[in-house]
């Protein structure tokens, strides 16, 4: 009577250190977006609105126009309940103070060049393998070109992730705390999420991608009222 080989696992102490790590993870993402939360909403009045376009589950690339990164990561963390996986550029995340900080809640670089593949695996796994969410953000002080460049780079990562995409924009206007102080509320508005054609990753639709990527901007710009779209 032959017998069946088990299949071979990883050793129960790997796996509850991982488990461990990741709950330790989680944890410590909480205590930053709480402690984050309260003060946009004590010190900026924070408003969001669209929430209901944020998936409950399943994977999305949120992506906005951003006007200053750690500001931006912050609020974008508040738009859901779950976590937000950020691509942040590279010089930040080898930054002494802010980089440990960073990779520690899950945040990862752009890359360096077209060889380095590493921030690409990174968005697929955890678009693909862990079915979260992933913020990829243009910079403002970006020429509108490159920000067109960017955004045509996510078109091609939604594609290939089968993913959509959720544009959002992130403004300030005039607000008071506690009906007293003035100040620069915070507002965010959240767009529809966008399903992208997967013939735009082919070169001979590359202008039709790039209209594309202009009008995501566009609609981030629209939903600041700064624009009729």
């Amino acid at each position: 009577m032959s017998e069946t080989t088990p299949a071979v696992e990883p050793p129960i102490e790997e796996k509850k250190g991982s488990s461990k790590k990741d709950l330790m993870l989680d944890v410590l993402y909480a205590g930053v977006k709480g402690l984050s939360g309260f003060g946009l909403e004590a010190f900026t009045d924070l408003k969001i609105e669209g929430r209901h376009n944020i998936p409950t589950r399943g994977k999305a690339i949120i992506t906005t126009v951003s006007d200053n990164a750690l500001r931006d990561i912050a609020i974008i963390s508040q738009v859901s309940g779950r976590r937000v996986h950020f691509m942040v550029h590279h010089k930040m995340m080898k930054h002494q103070v802010f980089g440990p900080v960073l990779k520690s809640l899950g945040m990862f670089r752009s890359t360096l060049d077209k060889e380095d593949t590493e921030p690409i695996d990174k968005v697929f796994h955890y678009l693909n393998e862990k079915g979260d969410l992933v913020a990829m953000t243009p910079e403002s002080k970006l020429e509108r070109e490159i920000q067109v460049k960017a955004m045509a780079g996510i078109i091609k990562f939604a594609v290939a992730a089968d993913s959509p995409i959720i544009p959002l924009a992130i403004y300030t206007e005039k607000a008071k705390i506690l009906n007293m102080i003035d100040t620069q509320g915070i507002r965010v508005k959240i767009g529809t999420p966008l399903k992208v054609e997967k013939r735009l990753t082919r070169e001979k639709y590359r202008d039709q991608r790039y209209e594309l990527a202009e009008d995501i901007i566009n609609i981030v710009d629209s939903l600041k009222g700064e624009t009729d779209f």
